[in-house]
């Protein structure tokens, strides 16, 4: 790659930074405690994370929102060469896909999950809300873990996904902290993989929060607390 090309790679690693820390700061921060090697290739990701997540709010129609997912898989096959170069988030991923050797299957089932969000009703049932954590919230953390040259975390990654879907569910509180801690338990013994499972830090504080009565989530600083204590603690 020649200096214009590493140039503009570093701008679209820096786009997707930009996008993580406005978009989801919990990831963000839990980046900060990984190897610096490995932090553009965490921003990159929680960015794709964030623009498949938004494909069912701003497509006017699912077959909208499914050519949008698709494009996102070719882009990542490598079947979509000069779009994505043109595209900050496409281009900085697929170099991280390259340079973590981050599993190509695993994108694509998170994209085909994404795909039958566009139509499928909300989840009702615990085992129906858990089983979208799995299918939609538990590869952000084992992508994040492959990203950080972790492999074998995707029992962890499997509980963490539930805790997360049932931590939005109404009267789901109890159930989704024991899911979180049977993550953490998984993850015992295990600190270099914990930036990637940062967010649970502060799902926990929030759900306490709420067992207490007390509305909206925690505070910034108390975010950031809550997540110096998780990344130390491992």
């Amino acid at each position: 790659m020649n200096a214009a090309g590493e140039a503009r790679l570093e701008e679209a690693y820096a786009h997707c930074e930009r996008l993580a820390r406005e978009g989801d700061r919990d990831r963000w921060l839990g980046a900060l405690f990984a190897p610096a090697a490995a932090r553009p290739r965490l921003h990159a990701l929680s960015a794709f994370f964030l623009e498949t997540g938004r494909v069912k709010a701003r497509a006017r129609e699912p077959l909208a929102g499914e050519a949008r997912l698709a494009w996102w898989l070719e882009a990542i096959e490598g079947k979509r060469e000069a779009e994505a170069a043109g595209h900050p988030v496409a281009a900085a991923l697929i170099d991280a896909v390259g340079a973590g050797g981050l599993p190509l299957a695993a994108f694509a089932a998170y994209l085909e999950a994404r795909r039958d969000e566009l139509v499928a009703a909300p989840p009702r049932g615990r085992e129906a809300i858990a089983a979208r954590g799995r299918a939609l919230v538990a590869p952000q953390f084992a992508l994040a873990a492959r990203a950080l040259d972790e492999a074998g975390a995707e029992e962890a990654a499997l509980r963490a996904g539930e805790a997360a879907a049932l931590a939005e569910a109404s009267g789901e509180e109890a159930t989704a902290l024991s899911r979180a801690a049977a993550a953490d338990e998984a993850l015992m013994g295990r600190p270099t993989v914990a930036p990637a499972f940062a967010p649970l830090a502060t799902l926990r504080l929030d759900l306490q929060r709420r067992a207490r009565g007390e509305e909206g989530p925690a505070s910034a600083w108390r975010r950031q607390w809550a997540i110096w204590r998780w990344a130390r603690g491992r």
